[in-house]
């Protein structure tokens, strides 16, 4: 896949399953870390749990789709303004107690409550980003990466931020490579119990500092 004709499109209710899929197979050590299930039955609890409609006011997916089939996906979410607040729509927890096991559907629960990050006034934050493993390094994540920090000075935000876990140090240096900087690094409890991975790092870019390095050359 040439990285200049990748088109990244806004997603759409109907890509949704695809999405849950590719969140899966991309973050499939994470969540075999989480629960004891088969990966059909990871995604079918994630479609139970995850919320489907994202509020257009706090939070906006992309994908990119291949033959009309998702390959990647990526999330960006900001702060709601108080006259906005995101309503979420009440999970039935019995029948998935029921379906999974109750310390399945717990842990599951824990773990994704630990990912929650509430970002501030003026932050764009990138609430996940997958790719499909048969297109990685084919360009899809810096061009995605390109795109969230065009969105990010287009809607008026002063700061892109993410997290990674300090293993992933192959998505550290191309955070790095695309002006990406560690703005603080914390042992946090709840990942390390549910995803074995105890220090996250949240990284940074500021569109200001790369107008200013485009200036000075």
């Amino acid at each position: 896949m040439n990285p200049e004709s990748i088109d990244i499109v806004p997603y759409q209710k109907q890509d949704y399953e695809a999405v849950c899929k590719l969140l899966v197979e991309s973050f499939k050590a994470k969540f075999q870390a989480l629960v004891t299930l088969e990966d059909q039955d990871i995604q079918r609890l994630l479609m139970k749990v995850w919320v489907q409609d994202p509020n257009p006011s706090t939070m906006k997916q992309f994908v990119v789709k291949e033959n009309q089939e998702v390959v990647g996906v990526l999330s960006l979410k900001w702060k709601a303004p108080s006259t906005s607040l995101p309503k979420t729509k009440p999970i039935s927890w019995t029948p998935l107690v029921k379906q999974f096991g109750y310390f399945n559907v717990l842990k599951f629960w824990i773990g994704m409550h630990a990912l929650e990050y509430t970002p501030a006034a003026d932050e764009c934050y990138i609430d996940h980003l997958a790719i499909r493993s048969s297109h990685r390094n084919q360009g899809i994540g810096r061009r995605f990466l390109a795109f969230a920090q065009q969105f990010t000075i287009e809607s008026g935000f002063h700061v892109l931020t993410l997290h990674v876990a300090h293993k992933n140090q192959g998505a550290i240096r191309l955070y790095h490579k695309l002006a990406f900087e560690v703005e603080q690094s914390k042992y946090n409890a709840l990942r390390h119990f549910g995803f074995k991975e105890p220090v996250w790092h949240l990284m940074s870019w500021k569109g200001t500092k790369l107008h200013s390095r485009r200036e000075h050359h």
